[in-house]
């Protein structure tokens, strides 16, 4: 899990953010709320979710706190049956590779986009 702390924004929704990953990332990975998955019934509340493909993706919370705003994200795999291979085919490692790249590619956004500033 990652956390990156943003300018004090006390009026940023998780909506307002979530547009501003879409508009970032259209045409190269999905941006979606974040639905539970259902067998996952102690999986962490979420807002949204950036797909890459079945095997790959990240999580993001947008939290507020007294005197700062940040995101907590994750890389996780969007599909379940993707995500049950991994872990029991033993692809944890290349699944972590391939998370932490695009977990990289978020944080990256997030420390530059003007909304977040």
């Amino acid at each position: 899990m990652a956390v990156t702390k943003i300018a004090y924004k006390p009026g940023l929704t998780a909506e307002q953010a979530l547009e501003a990953f879409k508009k970032q990332f259209q045409g190269k990975y999905e941006v979606e709320p974040w639905v539970r998955p259902g067998l996952a019934v102690a999986a962490p509340k979420r807002d949204f979710v950036i797909k890459k493909n079945a095997f790959a993706g990240v999580s993001v919370k947008l939290e507020q706190g007294e005197g700062e705003t940040k995101f907590v994200y994750t890389g996780y795999a969007p599909n379940q049956l993707a995500g049950t291979l991994v872990y029991l085919g033993g692809g944890v490692i290349l699944s972590y590779l391939v998370w932490n790249s695009l977990t990289r590619e978020v944080q990256s956004f997030i420390e530059s986009a003007p909304e977040f500033k």
